[in-house]
Order: structure tokens, then sequence, then C-alpha cells
């Protein structure tokens, strides 16, 4: 990555993260700023007004009459730093004067005189004028009415607002720096993992989907990342072993339909033959499409995103459906005199769940609890609550299943021995469907069966609440 890209990044990455906390701090210094600043204003008004009091007081007991050329000793009384301005109204100008600093009064003649025919008699008036707080009022003497303006330099309060506005824009500034100081180095080393996964990723290819990525940086983030893609890419590598056995099998499984279509093709084309024996032979290879056909729809189901499967599932009396499906089942179970027991609790309970695909499910079982029986044999069906779900076991008395075979029985065209290598047996995708099925309707499916005595399929289902 670039410098000029990096640095991009990086100032993204301060703006995004920083900007809430550079506001809070903004908003928290102004409001301390204003507030500082108010106090101040606040303080001084109230010193302004106390000083104003003792002024009035002051000129009501000593009857001070104001003349340009009068020293008055009593006005010392008030505070050196406060400065004081007396202004006849008739001549708009001062009478007495105590400032420190006469130039304020004559450089800013203008504002005062503008002040002065601004100000309401009825009301004492609060301004700044120059670094100096003002207190304007008026009061009597004699026959005369004078305007007098208590004086109070601010200018130390201002330098000291404007050092803690500096202040706060060093902190801001410092603050700025450390982020991206920090950011910076944070920037360093995720670049180096980033690095460090993508050359670890260009070696890993189709065939050696088997290698994984080494944690070698210390960043726990970037740990976590490549714990992740390791964990994606066994996820990956199983999809493609799956693939892989899915389409060996697929192409083993309508190899054999269709090379039969074939050969059955071949023959009646190399010879003339009678309408019957075209009828027989069209025949045989109907069944042969039919048995592909078959095979293309149950591998369908497997095509299908559960998500879309979902948004068709209703409330399914589960137990009423098995019923339904018993009556319609005992006949198959005629040619081989076997006993099918229904004996569900008839609890009520409804699942959630596609109906036709809970069909294809429990018809696929007891299909299976049919064909693989012994004659005379027995199928039992019962059903039962365990917690929040609601089981219904399947046993039967036929061949049962090797204990090795047990684990693979759901495979996809898996076929336990040469008892299931015939057409009758079926495709090898029955218990496939039903535990993808089942799968589907967030339920589980266990096996359990003993070679020789007999099998038991259990499907778990949550109850719909």
């Amino acid at each position: 990555m670039t410098n000029f890209k990096k640095n991009n990044l990086i100032f993204l990455i301060l703006v995004r993260n920083n900007i809430r906390n550079f506001l809070a701090l903004g908003i928290i210094f102004s409001g301390v700023f204003f507030l500082t600043s108010s106090l101040f204003k606040n303080y001084i008004d109230k010193e302004l007004a106390s000083q104003a009091a003792i002024f009035q007081y002051l000129l009501k007991e000593e009857g001070i009459v104001f003349d340009p050329d009068t020293n008055i000793d009593y006005l010392d009384l008030l505070p050196v730093r406060l400065d004081i301005l007396v202004i006849d109204t008739e001549a708009k100008k001062p009478v007495y004067v105590e400032i420190n600093d006469n130039s304020f009064v004559f450089s800013n003649a203008k504002v005062l005189t503008k002040l002065i025919k601004n100000t309401d008699l009825k009301k004492n008036l609060y301004t700044t004028v120059e670094n100096k707080r003002l207190l304007i009022g008026n009061f009597v003497s004699g026959d005369k009415m004078y305007i007098y303006a208590l004086i109070r330099d601010i200018s130390d309060i201002n330098l000291y607002l404007s050092w803690l506005l500096i202040t706060f824009a060093i902190i801001i500034l410092l603050a700025i720096i450390f982020n991206y100081y920090n950011t910076n180095n944070m920037m360093d080393t995720l670049l180096m993992g980033v690095d460090e996964i993508t050359n670890s990723a260009h070696d890993i290819k189709g065939k050696n989907l088997s290698k994984r990525i080494e944690i070698t940086s210390s960043n726990e983030s970037i740990g976590n990342l490549i714990s992740t893609l390791n964990s994606m890419l066994d996820r990956v590598e199983n999809s493609f072993i799956r693939i892989n056995e899915f389409t060996d099998n697929v192409s083993h499984e309508l190899k054999t339909p269709i090379m039969s279509i074939k050969s059955m093709i071949e023959v009646e084309l190399s010879n003339e033959r009678t309408k019957e024996e075209y009828q027989e032979d069209l025949g045989k290879v109907l069944v042969e499409v039919n048995w592909l056909n078959s095979i293309i729809q149950k591998l369908l189901i497997f095509t299908k995103n559960p998500e879309s499967l979902e948004e068709h599932f209703r409330p399914v009396n589960l137990e009423k459906m098995i019923l339904e499906l018993c009556e319609f089942m005992d006949i198959l179970t005629l040619e081989k005199e076997i006993t099918l027991n229904c004996q569900l609790e008839d609890h009520e309970i409804e699942v959630l769940g596609d109906e036709s695909l809970l069909r294809d499910v429990f018809l696929n079982i007891i299909s299976n609890a049919i064909k693989y029986n012994k004659d005379g044999g027995e199928i039992n069906i019962t059903s039962f609550v365990l917690g929040n779900k609601i089981g219904i076991r399947i046993s039967d008395t036929g061949i049962g299943i090797k204990d090795k075979n047990l684990k693979k029985i759901t495979e996809r065209f898996f076929r336990e021995d040469k008892v299931r290598t015939t057409k009758k047996s079926g495709s090898g995708l029955g218990l496939s469907i039903v535990s993808h099925l089942v799968e589907v309707h967030n339920g589980t499916l266990e096996i359990e069966s003993t070679e020789g005595v007999g099998s038991a399929f259990t499907v778990y289902l949550p109850k719909f609440r």
C-alpha cells in the first residue's frame, strides 16, 4: 500500500473514530468557556452594582455638587481599580474624571456620547467597550442631571479566557498528534498482518486447500481474522470434498441408466423387429427413463435453498398426518404379512413445516421399514414429548444395519451391501433426503440398529408455539 493511500486511510480512521470525541470535547469546552465568561461577567456586574450603590449613597449623604474644578475626596472611598466618569447631560462632556488612563475617555468620546444618548435614564446599562466593563446610570445634583459611568478594566479576564482558548487548542492538537501516532502504529501492524494473509492466501490453490494461514502477528484482531479465515477454509475444503464425492456418485448413478438406454436403442436400430418386440423394448427404455427421472427429482431437493423452503412452512399436526400415512401404507404390508402398529398419543401438538416435505420424510422411513423387514415382521410407530420437542419413533424387525455403516447410512448414494444394490432397493438417496429435510425443519434424526434384529428411526421436531 502506498504512503498516500495509507495516510488517507489513517485520516479516515481518525475522523471516523475521533469525530465524536472531538465534538464532545468541543461542546464541553464551549460550555466551560461560556460558563466561565458568564460567571466573570456576573461577578464584575455585581461588583459594579455594589460600587454604584456606594456611589449613590455618597452623593446623597454628602450633597456633592459637581464642578469641573471640584476635587471630591469622598469618592476615594471607592476602589482605585474602579474608574469613575461623570458627564453633564447638557454639556455632553465629562465634569469629573477619576481614571488611571485618560486616553480611554478621549479616544472613546464618540462611543461614550452614543452610549449616553441611548441610555435609558430609568435603569442602569451594563456594556463592554475595549476591555472595559461599564455600568452607566444617572443622578440629579442640584438642578442638573448627570450621567455616571463606573468602569472596570477586564483585560486581565480577557487574557485569562484567551489563554483558556489557546490551552484547549493545544490539547486538541496534542490529541490529534497522539491519535495519529497510535493509528499509524496500528495501521502498520494491521497492514503487516494483511500482507501476511495475502501472501499465504496466494499459496492456497484448489489442489492444496488443506493448507492454512499461520498466525504470526501479535495483534489480536489479525489473529481473530486469520482464525476466521482458517475456519472458512475448513468449510470450503469440506464443501469441495463433498462436491467431488457428490459429482462422482451422481455421474456413476446416471451413467448406468443412460448406458442401458443407449444399448437398448442401438439393439433396436440394428435389426428389424416386430411391433410386439418394439413395444417390449420401449417399455424397458421407459423404465430406465423413469428411474433416471426419479434420481434427478430427488437430487433437486438438495439444490433448493432452505430459506425458500421455510417460506412455505405452516403449522402441521404431525400425529394426525402420520395416522393418515399409516392407513395408506398398511396396504403395502399385505404382501409380506407385516403388522403395522400406529400407537400415537394424540398430543394435538403442531410443528412448523411444509406438510408435503414432512410426508416425504416419514414415507421414506416407513417404506424402508417395510422393504427391509422380514416376512411376518412388525413395524411400530409411537410418539412422545421431550421438552420443547415432539419425537416420532419408527421401529422394525428387519435385517438391521451394520454398526460400521450407521454413520454412513444417510450419505448420498450409500448402499450398505448387495441387498441394497438392486433398483428395488432404491437409489441410495432416500435416507440422505430424510436427514436433509429433518435438518431443514430444525430437527434431528437418531438411528439405532442391530444387525439381524431390526432398526429404529427417531425424528425430533421442535413444537410450534
